[in-house]
């Protein structure tokens, strides 16, 4: 199946979302720890993950330094080339000279909050699946494990489409709806995100397809000098967020579901006037 107009959508307001969040909210910190040696065996051999304590790493607002005992390393340094991975929080080592036993150190920013897209439903996502809790604040420093999704986060999802007849000549309004379920770490975090997302009433972003997503197969960036900001520059505004929608759930209900999680929702209707794709 070739990419749709949906996919491209939920590429779009992710990034968009993420890249509000980092620079209208400045929903990030800027940290400097040890890096340490996590076991993957998705990693062929040879290679070796480091993990930070904290994931999703912030991209575009700068680069990681990564040091091998206070030596600041070249990502394509032939011993100890690297790539970094900014979802999981860390690097993997492929130079000649990468093993398990390295002693790193690096300075990075970590997002408040981790963006997770999905396609559970709100309920799922509250009732059923258990997640880590990767403090912000009171934080041991130890390595995270890859993969895994761990809160602080927001995951969205892009729950109806609809398409209606705007204009004669075939041109069509097509509304989405996108429901975001907050899980934050203390009643600061969630209001404050809260406040962030409610004030983007028509506000514009871009449509950004697949091939122009900053992020490859290994999480690192496909361009170095990727800047969301510079896209804004670049491309026309193709969507409009027409309402935000934002609420919270209770002291009450909270404590049955999870007392150490704050529960919130934000709903967007997002418009975009288009032609359809007939063929």
């Amino acid at each position: 199946m070739k990419v749709q107009f949906n996919h491209e959508a939920v590429t779009s307001f992710t990034l968009w979302f993420d890249n509000h969040l980092i620079n209208k909210g400045e929903g990030f910190s800027d940290h400097e720890t040890q890096l340490y040696y996590v076991e993957d065996n998705r990693l062929p051999d040879g290679v070796f993950r480091y993990s930070s304590p904290y994931k999703q790493w912030v991209y575009g607002y700068g680069t990681p330094e990564i040091y091998k005992s206070e030596i600041l390393l070249n990502k394509n340094d032939p011993d100890y080339g690297y790539w970094i991975d900014y979802e999981n929080g860390g690097i993997v080592f492929f130079g000649s000279s990468a093993s398990n036993n390295l002693n790193i150190t690096a300075k990075y920013k970590v997002k408040d909050f981790n963006i997770y897209n999905t396609n559970l439903y709100e309920d799922d996502l509250i009732v059923e699946k258990k997640f880590e809790t990767n403090s912000r604040f009171n934080q041991t420093l130890q390595a995270i494990s890859p993969y895994d999704q761990v809160l602080p986060a927001v995951f969205i999802n892009s729950e109806t489409i609809e398409n209606k007849g705007f204009a004669f000549g075939g041109q069509s309004e097509t509304t989405i709806m996108f429901k975001s379920v907050v899980m934050a770490e203390n009643m600061y975090q969630l209001d404050g995100i809260s406040s962030i997302f409610a004030d983007t009433h028509t506000v514009h972003f871009p449509l950004i397809g697949f091939d122009d997503h900053p992020i490859n197969e290994k999480g690192d960036l496909k361009d170095e000098s990727f800047s969301y900001q510079s896209k804004l520059a670049e491309k026309s505004p193709f969507f409009m967020i027409d309402r935000v929608v934002t609420a919270k759930v209770g002291e009450g209900v909270r404590q049955q579901i999870s007392p150490s999680i704050y529960l919130g929702f934000l709903d967007f209707e997002v418009i975009s006037v288009r032609f359809l794709q007939q063929s």
